[in-house]
C-alpha cells in the first residue's frame, strides 16, 4: 500500500515512516506548494481568523517551527496564498479577453469569469483580505503583484484605436468592469425565501451592456 498525500509510508516492519519535511528557504518546490495548498484550503473552509498555524504545519506535514522559518506570521503566509490567487485570476481574464473577438464579447467572458471565481472560495479569501490584513500590508501585496484588471486595458486600449469605443480611461474602465462584477457576490446572492440568482452569463452580459451601452435612453 502506498504513502498518504504527504509521502509517509509503512516501514518494512509496518510503522508508518515520518512524513517528508520542507527544507528551509520557502522557495520553489514540492515542499512550498504542499504549505500553500494546504494553507490555502484550511482559509477557504474554515476563513482566516479560524485558522491556526499548528493546523497549517499539522496540514502540511512539517514543523511549526518550520512554518516560521519560512514567513514571520499568520498573515504573511495568507499573503503568499492570496498572491498566488491574484496571478491565477490574471490569467484567467487574459484567456477570456484572448477568447473575444469584440471588445462586448471580452468583457462578457471577464465579467463571467469574476463572478463564478467571487461565488467560490476565492470570494471568501478576498473578503478575508479586506478585513483582517493590515492596510500597509495589504497595500505591500498589490504593489508587488499587479491587480487582475490590469490585463483588461489593453483590449480597452485596441477598441479605442479600431473606433469601437470613445476615448476613455482604459485603467479605470477596467477597474469599473472587475467592480462591478465582483460586487455581485453580495447583490446578487438571494435572501432565504428569495429568487436565486441570475445565471452568471446573464449577470456578466447585464454588467458589460451597461458598462458599454449606459442606461440613457438611445433616443436621446
Amino acid at each position: 500500500m502506498g504513502g498518504d498525500e504527504f509521502g509517509a509510508a509503512p516501514a518494512p516492519g509496518g510503522e508508518p515512516q515520518p512524513a517528508e519535511r520542507v527544507e528551509p528557504g520557502f522557495g520553489p518546490g514540492q515542499g512550498r506548494e504542499r504549505i500553500l495548498r494546504e494553507a490555502r484550503r484550511l482559509f477557504a473552509e474554515r476563513g482566516y481568523a479560524a485558522v491556526s498555524m499548528q493546523q497549517i504545519a499539522d496540514a502540511a506535514a512539517v514543523n511549526k517551527a518550520t512554518l516560521y522559518h519560512h514567513v514571520r506570521d499568520k498573515e504573511e503566509l495568507f499573503l503568499a496564498v492570496v498572491a498566488e490567487e491574484l496571478t491565477r485570476s490574471r490569467d484567467a481574464l487574459a484567456a477570456a479577453v484572448a477568447d473575444g473577438t469584440t471588445l462586448r464579447e471580452q468583457f462578457r467572458g471577464v465579467a463571467a469569469h469574476v463572478v463564478s471565481a467571487h461565488r467560490s472560495d476565492v470570494g471568501r479569501l478576498m473578503a478575508d483580505l479586506r478585513h483582517h490584513v493590515a492596510p500597509d500590508r495589504h497595500r505591500e501585496l498589490f504593489a508587488a503583484n499587479a491587480p487582475p484588471w490590469r490585463g483588461i486595458a489593453p483590449a480597452i486600449e485596441r477598441a479605442i484605436a479600431a473606433g469601437e469605443v470613445r476615448p476613455v480611461d482604459p485603467d479605470l474602465v477596467a477597474r469599473f468592469l472587475f467592480a462591478m462584477a465582483a460586487s455581485q457576490l453580495w447583490w446578487t446572492d438571494p435572501d432565504p425565501g428569495e429568487d436565486p440568482p441570475l445565471p452568471d452569463p446573464a449577470v456578466a452580459a447585464a454588467i458589460t451592456d451597461v458598462l458599454l451601452d449606459g442606461i440613457g435612453s438611445k433616443s436621446r
